[in-house]
């Protein structure tokens, strides 16, 4: 029966056989089922575009090694290719195997169209030029069809351009990593730095004009140099200590925004930050609670409930909420208008939805209440 099987059918079996591969059951197998089942496999390209490779031990290395030249030759020379690599034994042997998908002095890489590129270790790979066979060379290569960049612990030596060519890059994530210049994200809309060192931040402005959702988390020195994010929509500041830099820049359209902090500290800048008026979607996330003051905390969150006069809904942890609950007779005015702002609250995974102006009380308002020791208020 499988003979009888249209060319589309077939098709689709390899290719959803390929999410589930495994490097001893790789989609190499279905060519066995039959010649004609060989025959189109072998002579579709993009079955062969994807390349997931999981560096989980040193036999898995030497399968990709054997099984990667054959595949990119069925690739055709024109199929975009979409690349995952992920290490966990010794780094140096992604060596070759990025050698072999760069092809000859980076030609091949003129086909990639994603790349993430993930050392699984608290201590980051560290890439030098020393040796010709090293990864970093690869990352020097023009990479013109490049839209989703993802490198994460990683450590390179600083005097190298990296990723220096990449016009059509739209997603870019980096973490856990030093780096010896940005990528070139200047028409990235997605973008997300986390615990980041760049060797070249402070010799001059990095362009991402077309930037629309921007997380930063960790360490990082600052924010990416801008005056202007003219499109941005969404910010995340996830435990990052820079967020003074907030009052510097404009962000006329953004509509989200997040701020992480393990301390009042990293609220206060909120105080003087123009774009606030805009916001739609706050979420507010205090970390280590119990070192805060919460007189301090409820007057800032009062000038953002103040503040943001587009603001529809109000994400915040528990503790966020208790304070909302302990002063609701000075902002509970704020959650009952026609246009009241919704209040989530999110407990790690758990979305608990309170539409506090509505006066409908559940367990999770009555553990809050319990917890810091305050009284239901009257929501009618």
């Amino acid at each position: 029966m499988h003979e009888r099987l249209s060319f589309d059918v077939i098709v689709q079996v390899f290719q959803y056989y390929q999410l589930e591969e495994s490097p001893p059951y790789p989609v190499e197998t279905l060519l066995l089922v039959c010649k004609t089942w060989n025959k189109i496999a072998s002579n579709y390209p993009p079955i062969w575009s994807r390349y997931d490779i999981g560096l989980y031990s040193k036999g898995y290395f030497t399968l990709w090694l054997r099984r990667l030249p054959l595949r990119l030759s069925r690739s055709g020379p024109k199929t975009p290719l979409y690349i995952k690599i992920k290490i966990a034994i010794t780094p140096t042997l992604a060596i070759s195997l990025l050698n072999i998908l760069a092809g000859e002095n980076g030609a091949l890489c003129a086909k990639w169209n994603s790349l993430q590129f993930c050392y699984h270790s608290t201590t980051p790979f560290c890439f030098s030029m020393e040796n010709e066979e090293h990864p970093l060379k690869v990352f020097t290569y023009p990479m013109p069809l490049l839209t989703s960049l993802e490198i994460s612990s990683v450590s390179m030596s600083a005097g190298v351009v990296i990723f220096p060519y990449l016009p059509s890059l739209k997603s870019v994530r980096i973490s856990d990593s030093h780096i010896c210049n940005y990528p070139d994200m200047s028409r990235a809309k997605e973008i997300e730095l986390s615990n980041v060192h760049c060797w070249d931040d402070l010799h001059g402005p990095i362009r991402i004009p077309e930037v629309q959702d921007l997380r930063l988390s960790g360490t990082i020195p600052s924010l990416p140099h801008a005056r202007s994010y003219e499109n941005l929509r969404t910010l995340i500041l996830q435990k990052h200590d820079q967020t003074s830099s907030l009052k510097d820049v404009s962000m006329p359209n953004l509509t989200s925004l997040s701020i992480e902090s393990k301390g009042i500290a990293g609220f206060c800048p909120l105080m003087d930050f123009p774009a606030i008026t805009g916001i739609h979607t706050l979420y507010l996330k205090a970390f280590l609670p119990h070192k805060m003051d919460r007189k301090e905390m409820y007057r800032i969150i009062s000038h953002l409930l103040h503040a943001c006069v587009r603001l529809r809904e109000l994400w915040v942890t528990e503790y966020i909420l208790s304070i909302l609950l302990e002063n609701w007779h000075s902002c509970g005015h704020l959650f009952k208008a026609e246009s009241a702002i919704r209040v989530i609250l999110n407990i790690w995974t758990v979305e608990e939805k309170l539409i506090l102006g509505e006066g409908a009380t559940n367990a999770v308002l009555k553990k809050v209440a319990m917890a810091y020791r305050l009284q239901i208020p009257n929501f009618s």
